[in-house]
């Protein structure tokens, strides 16, 4: 498929990429160093690091299975989150206070704040939801990968045929653990930052080449205009009959930014140079994005416009058959059975599908449904059990809409860029995949093993632990991946997953950081009723066909749990979003309750708890000066008095809390960003969208210019500048992360650290001080 050049293009940066993580093992000369890098970062070298971490395959493929079926007429409320999104980076909103602590875990503070057993409870669930949402990761991003460059699903070795994705998924995971192992942090920060001046120019790159290559009013906007009432792509006035992905979904999303403590101290939250490095990360991460949210929609635009318009019907024919008979080769190894979904697929007509002709597209009846149907009539036929049919089925369809995306790139896009692409992916599966394991491995050795000692290990002990457990946490990852079937939308799967976490851990956090009167018995409390219904909400629904819906037909409990569930959205009024559908038709197949909903159960439970308990149990107020270190707690190193005094000539200043600390180019950054959050997204293209939607009555064609122009021209013009911006800064911040690192590599010399002491600075953090 590819030339020499092609190759190039793949591998130069790749082992660019191991080279300097292999570098980096030179900066490693305390426990400190490799768990949180020295605390050396700036918030450039963050801003890259968190975007290559939490930019991922997956991301792309969740959003265009979420997407290709509900459009981007959410994306227009969404814009409600944007004042509290602003407001809370301004105010540091729990990051800044967090990173006061000086905890170099979220289980460290959550002993600091409450008790040794709760961070022993907590690093229990935190280690359960990480494994189970991140091991999906690595598989999706695999298949992808196999898919997009069309690679056999099975090979010969000794004579024995293997399956390709097991070796593939070891190799990656194997390159992430690699990368680990050299420097820990510092590995993770200057790999990220690398790989993401990497991204930058083939972002832009691949945004040019789908913004050119697409006609925008006769192709893409065609098809989003064209589906049925209820179910608009664009118009977020009638998204009536969304059901997973809706406002209700948004609702969640508001609680969750409000007690948004759960993830504290993951990923690069610990590392920042000063608290105000981390808020400044927070700040100009809430507007500069650029390419990299841009790149996911666009690949879903081009996703829409081959699979549905009439232009690419031949296409989108020969997509679909290739990809049904390979998804169907992937599952099972029964040659007669591919073979028969392969004839049964051809016997089928292309799609010529007239907008405007014929009637529009639905989430039941689009130009997919006939393939389907097609392919589950073939598996019913060929497969004796039923059930085992149905679910040999669910499978498919999972596997189906997750794998359209690479099938199209590899379909559409000239060699040059699929090779960029490809590099790209592995960069991003690699980055995604060391930050979680990494994460995972601190979880489990600093909030639960640790805590077990009764004194402090010495360095050589303690990093060999964590090496262990990052090799250990690299085998689980595998064994997720390989053995965990997903049956559900990747993101709401990944959504109950991490409740079984931040249902209980939210609060727990937020609370102890803000609340006084926040107590053990309530932070208990809250994280095991929290997990518990997360955890048994999944266990219900991956277990509903086969195992719950059995058990209760067979205990005559059917009618009456039946009943119930049909009852309760009638009496919640409130969310009239709430729709618990229990047909004949999906009652025994699907659980009514979506993942989003079961999370917002288990939230609302751990809220209360947590409130009622400690209220009740709180004997006097926490000294939260102390946790803070502020006032006469504050160190020698740290300011005393950041803030100013109230006056008119600093009320501005306030409201957007700039403080002593802000440069001048802090400061121009902060209401810069404000104003184009508050007045431009917030007022003008929410506010000013919903007078005029009312006052001209807009209809789809006044939305799709509307999606034009707020979604994909400005930031695609803003792109641009933050490229440039976010570029030169990571350059700057990379050379001062390495000055400061030499820095401390030196002082250790001097001070006479060798191999087997431990540090005051990790001593202090082992005991919690």
């Amino acid at each position: 498929m590819f030339s020499w050049y092609h190759l190039l293009i793949i591998i130069v940066p790749v082992l660019g990429v191991i080279w300097a993580s292999w570098h980096c093992r030179r900066y490693i000369r305390s426990v400190t160093d490799f768990l949180v890098a020295g605390r050396c970062a700036g918030r450039y070298v963050l801003l890259s690091g968190g975007m290559m971490g939490g930019l991922s395959v997956v991301t792309f493929v969740g959003n265009a299975e979420v997407h290709y079926n509900t459009g981007y007429a959410m994306n227009y409320w969404n814009q409600i989150l944007l004042p509290m999104s602003i407001v809370m980076g301004l105010f540091g909103w729990i990051s800044y206070r967090f990173r006061e602590t000086r905890a170099m875990s979220c289980g460290q503070f959550l002993e600091m704040r409450y008790s040794r057993g709760v961070r022993r409870l907590a690093a229990i669930l935190r280690g359960t939801a990480d494994a189970l949402a991140n091991c999906i990761g690595p598989a999706v991003a695999v298949r992808f990968l196999i898919y997009l460059l069309g690679i056999p699903h099975r090979f010969e070795i000794f004579g024995h045929v293997v399956p390709t994705f097991p070796f593939m998924l070891a190799a990656c995971l194997t390159l992430a653990v690699f990368i680990i192992l050299c420097g820990g942090r510092v590995s993770l920060l200057v790999t990220d930052a690398v790989q993401g001046l990497v991204a930058y120019p083939i972002f832009v790159i691949m945004c040019v080449f789908i913004f050119t290559e697409f006609s925008w009013t006769n192709e893409i906007s065609a098809v989003m205009a064209d589906r049925i009432p209820g179910e608009s792509f664009m118009n977020p006035y009638d998204i009536s009959e969304l059901r997973d992905f809706n406002l209700f979904a948004l609702v969640v999303t508001v609680f969750h930014r409000i007690f948004g403590g759960a993830w504290v101290g993951n990923g690069y939250g610990t590392v920042a140079r000063s608290p105000h490095e981390q808020k400044m990360a927070g700040i100009t991460g809430n507007f500069g994005n650029g390419f990299s949210a841009l790149l996911p929609i666009l690949f879903v635009l081009a996703l829409l416009a081959v699979m549905n318009h009439k232009n690419f019907a031949d296409q989108a024919h020969e997509i679909r058959q290739e990809l049904s008979v390979r998804v169907s080769d992937e599952l099972s190894t029964d040659s007669e059975l591919v073979s028969a979904v392969g004839e049964r697929l051809a016997a089928l007509p292309v799609q010529h599908h007239e907008i405007g002709v014929d009637p529009p597209l639905s989430r039941r009846a689009n130009l997919d449904t006939p393939y389907l149907d097609a392919v589950h009539e073939t598996y019913l036929e060929k497969i004796p059990d039923a059930d085992a049919a149905n679910k040999f089925y669910q499978g498919y369809r999972t596997t189906y809409m997750q794998q359209m995306l690479p099938m199209v790139i590899r379909n559409f896009f000239p060699k040059w860029l699929t090779a960029m692409l490809v590099m790209l992916c592995i960069l991003l599966v690699v980055s995604t995949d060391d930050t979680r394991i990494f994460d995972s491995t601190n979880t489990w050795i600093q909030d639960f093993i640790l805590p077990f000692f009764k004194n402090p290990p010495s360095q050589r002990t303690h990093l060999l632990m964590f090496k262990l457990g990052v090799v250990l946490m690299g085998v689980i990852f595998w064994c997720g991946s390989y053995f965990l079937a997903q049956m559900d939308y990747i993101n709401m799967f990944v959504s109950i997953a991490c409740s079984i976490w931040i249902a209980g851990a939210g609060v727990v956090v937020t609370g102890g950081l803000y609340w006084r009167r926040g107590t053990s018995a309530g932070a208990y409390a809250a994280l095991a009723a929290g997990g518990l219904i997360a955890l048994v909400g999944l266990l219900i629904q991956r277990n509903w066909q086969t195992g719950v819906y059995p058990w209760l037909v067979a205990n005559g409990l059917d009618a009456g749990v039946r009943h119930f569930l049909a009852s309760v959205p009638h009496w919640l009024h409130v969310f009239p979003w709430i729709d618990w559908e229990v047909s004949d038709e999906l009652w025994p197949v699907k659980f009514p309750i979506n993942s989003t909903e079961i999370g917002f159960i288990a939230d609302l439970v751990a809220y209360i708890l947590y409130f009622s308990i400690s209220l009740f149990t709180c004997k006097e107020p926490y000294n939260l000066e102390r946790l803070l270190h502020r006032g006469v707690y504050a160190g020698a190193d740290e300011k005393k008095n950041i803030h100013t005094k109230l006056t008119w000539k600093t009320l501005l200043n306030h409201f957007v809390s700039i403080t002593p600390e802000y440069s001048r180019s802090d400061k121009i950054i902060t209401w810069f960003v404000f104003f184009y959050t508050i007045f431009y997204k917030f007022l003008f293209a929410f506010v000013g969208a919903y007078v005029a939607s009312k006052t001209f009555n807009w209809g789809e064609r006044q939305w799709s210019s509307y999606f034009f122009i707020i979604t994909i021209a400005v930031p695609f013009v803003l792109g641009i500048g933050t490229t440039i911006w976010f570029t030169i800064g990571s350059i700057m911040d990379i050379r001062r992360l390495f000055i400061d690192l030499e820095a401390r590599k030196r002082d250790a010399l001097d001070n006479g650290m060798v191999d087997g002491q431990v540090s005051l600075a990790d001593k202090a953090a082992f005991q919690g001080k």
